[in-house]
């Protein structure tokens, strides 16, 4: 008779084969020493193949408290969907203020976040960027800044803005570990408020506005009379909307009497305004003789305070013109 004889030959193993002992070719042998032949293939695949992952819980991420509303000096939170919040505040000396401030943010940018601005230059003081910023608890894309700034003497203005979802009022993912802190909170670094150094600011009630116009709305074009008893110095604050070296929202200064042009808010004289590209501003000193004048501002029929159709400036309700007197 035939003598029995097993032949084994061998491939590259392929997890989820079917055919796994295919390769085991067996004539006439015994049943024992078939099952050999599979431990054998069986020991093969689980010594090179199979591989065991440990799953690990993340680390927990360690996120700072926020600070309690008691000694802050100022405080907008809870702020929601589509929201621009503000407020002002003074400085009668050189302060280190504490920035504690939670958001939302993606791929390097910044959807929800607060800003300051210096109500004098209308200049910005501080903003909240991605890069400065940590995880907050949550989804990843909530993120937290809390670190000391110093800010000179002066009056300022925070802001902070939202875009139309993942906010205090509805979360569309999971919310950050201190939620009631969404928005930006401001104290003094050591946690002393000393009220005789921090104070409100009111910029309605700013004695070195000339004339302004604000809150400008689509399809705006409203104007407003000034006079100027000697030669003065000027700070022209103006924002709008310009694209490809023309302006859609913008102001200019007239002469009462003549109805020319003494000033015009041009797109090379423009710079970036934050947010959108097309967010103009124009933020420059001027001097203009005494006499009788007329302040204007003309919009096109859209993005403006009344509905941002993009990304809104670094200083929305400052959105229009304001001149300020320079003290020297």
């Amino acid at each position: 008779s035939q003598q029995s004889k097993t032949v084994l030959t061998e491939t590259p193993w392929k997890a989820g084969s079917t055919m796994a002992i295919r390769h085991a070719f067996v004539i006439g042998a015994p049943i024992a020493l078939v099952a050999v032949a599979i431990g054998v293939v069986s020991q093969k695949r689980t010594h090179k193949d199979v591989h065991i992952s440990i799953l690990h819980e993340p680390a927990p991420i360690n996120v700072p408290a926020p600070p309690s509303e008691d000694g802050a000096f100022l405080s907008l939170t809870r702020v929601g969907d589509d929201e621009i919040a503000s407020q002002g505040f003074s400085l009668s000396s050189p302060v280190d203020v504490r920035v504690y401030a939670i958001g939302e943010g993606n791929s390097g940018e910044m959807n929800d976040f607060g800003w300051i601005i210096d109500a004098a230059t209308r200049e910005l003081a501080w903003k909240m960027e991605y890069r400065n910023t940590e995880r907050a608890g949550g989804a990843t894309k909530n993120r937290l800044i809390n670190e000391v700034v110093t800010l000179d003497p002066g009056n300022y203005i925070v802001y902070y803005l939202t875009d139309g979802s993942h906010s205090w009022d509805d979360w569309n993912s999971s919310p950050p570990k201190h939620e009631n802190a969404w928005g930006i909170t401001l104290l003094a670094a050591d946690g002393q408020l000393n009220s005789d150094i921090v104070g409100a600011y009111d910029i309605g009630s700013d004695r070195s506005v000339i004339a302004q116009l604000l809150a400008i709305r689509d399809g705006d074009s409203r104007g407003t009379p000034f006079s100027l008893e000697t030669d003065t110095e000027i700070r022209v604050y103006a924002l709008g909307e310009g694209e490809s070296g023309d302006m859609y929202d913008y102001a200019w200064i007239e002469n009462a009497e003549t109805g020319r042009a003494v000033w015009e808010m041009t797109y090379r004289a423009t710079e970036h305004a934050g947010g959108a590209r097309k967010n103009r501003a124009f933020n420059s000193t001027i001097t203009l003789p005494a006499g009788e004048y007329v302040l204007r501002y003309e919009a096109d029929d859209s993005h403006s305070l009344e509905s941002w159709n993009m990304s809104p400036p670094h200083d929305p309700f400052a959105y229009g013109v304001t001149l300020l007197k320079v003290d020297r």
